[in-house]
């Protein structure tokens, strides 16, 4: 389970911790910081795993944190992250350090990063000086403890060093960190975006769902189980919905959907309403990401284009799915109905002041003339400037 998050330097979040459970629901304002957490999350994910929707090729340190990104009221060219995970009967402490050469030049490297299961090195980067030089150099561990790691001189320090480590028999834990950091899944569901037709497989969507189809062309290799409890579901809450069809077109599968009441008709995933579209994305999320590692699953704003009859009961499914298995969600929302569900045990309230620095407390009950907390805030009774 993710429990902590640290982040300096980036954007409006400056020496930002926040720590959370396994149910976290982030309040506030529009510009204050909640998006921005979920942005750093999956930059992290993807320097340290590559890219999901090219084969997983590795990404420049340059790539993901531009100079940009810098706060600007800082003078540092230093960002700092942190990730602290629970699992596999340990705690793991990832950190990076990415350095820039200026506010206007492109150009970043890696600093620092390192890698901890409890205080045992699993990899270990750093930069320092030799002679008029400055190098980088890597230390990596593996499951002995007793092992003071293997030294990596001359190190590239454009790229994540554990995206390269591939697995063995004594450096399961790091592979496990690989998967639960592979199993974090960041969504801002644009249904607008969801294309019918797909080239090849994807294992991990994108953050806007363009690529559901290829998402869902994998697993139905990979997970038939959870495609079948998927399709189960759906017939339920789509009046006359069989099932959907990936046919061949050329190169390319289409994926439809197959109504057989009041007659049978199949529309393509582009031709759904985009309240089809959304729901669809939000069940195949609960049943088929993976049930045999923790998962973390992080959507901003899930209710949208959904009406609160057709939140409520996904919501109660989120419930009691995260109770039976190891699943953490985070949610960015301003929906009454998950604000008075979830903010008084699992509400951040962020805020941010004349346009500086981004800051979170955890949501405390205010019994304010009996009424509930998203009435409250919606009246702006409490959390306002």
């Amino acid at each position: 389970m993710l429990r902590r998050i640290y982040i300096n330097n980036y954007r409006a979040l400056v020496n930002f911790e926040l720590r959370v459970d396994s149910m976290s629901l982030f309040l506030g304002k529009n510009g204050s910081g909640k998006t921005t957490v979920f942005e750093v999350i999956l930059k992290l994910q993807k320097f340290i795993l590559g890219d999901p929707q090219n084969d997983w090729k590795y990404y420049q340190v340059s790539e993901l944190f531009t100079s940009d990104c810098l706060t600007r009221w800082q003078d540092s060219l230093i960002q700092r992250f942190e990730l602290e995970i629970e699992g596999n009967g340990g705690i793991y402490t990832y950190t990076l350090e990415v350095e820039h050469q200026s506010r206007s030049s492109q150009s970043a490297r890696m600093r620092v990063e390192n890698l901890k299961f409890n205080e045992q090195v699993l990899f270990d980067f750093y930069i320092k000086k030799e002679q008029d030089t400055i190098v980088g150099q890597a230390r990596i561990g593996n499951d002995n403890p007793e092992h003071n790691g293997l030294f990596l001189p001359a190190f590239d320090w454009s790229r994540s060093g554990i995206n390269f480590a591939r697995e063995r028999k004594d450096n399961q834990r790091l592979i496990w960190f690989k998967k639960r950091i592979q199993n974090i899944f960041l969504v801002q569901i644009n249904p607008f975006a969801m294309k019918a037709d797909s080239s090849k497989e994807v294992s991990h969507p994108s953050w806007d769902m363009s690529d559901y189809a290829a998402w869902y062309s994998y697993l139905v290799q990979e997970n038939f189980n959870g495609i079948s409890q998927l399709t189960a579901e759906l017939q339920k809450i789509f009046k006359g919905f069989d099932s959907f069809q990936n046919s061949q077109s050329g190169d390319v599968k289409v994926l439809s959907a197959f109504f057989k009441s009041p007659s049978k008709v199949s529309y393509k995933l582009n031709e759904l309403s985009e309240g089809q579209k959304v729901t669809i994305v939000l069940y195949t999320l609960l049943y088929c990401i993976s049930e045999d590692l923790d998962c973390t699953l992080c959507i901003d704003e899930p209710e949208s284009f959904l009406a609160l009859p057709e939140i409520q009961p996904w919501l109660n499914e989120l419930m009691e799915r995260s109770q039976e298995q190891k699943l953490q969600f985070f949610s960015i929302s301003h929906h009454p109905s998950l604000i008075n569900y979830l903010a008084l045990d699992s509400g951040y309230w962020f805020e941010r002041q004349d346009g500086g620095t981004a800051r979170v407390e955890k949501v405390t009950e205010d019994s304010k003339e009996g009424l509930s907390l998203a009435k409250l805030i919606e009246l702006r009774w409490i959390y306002d400037e």
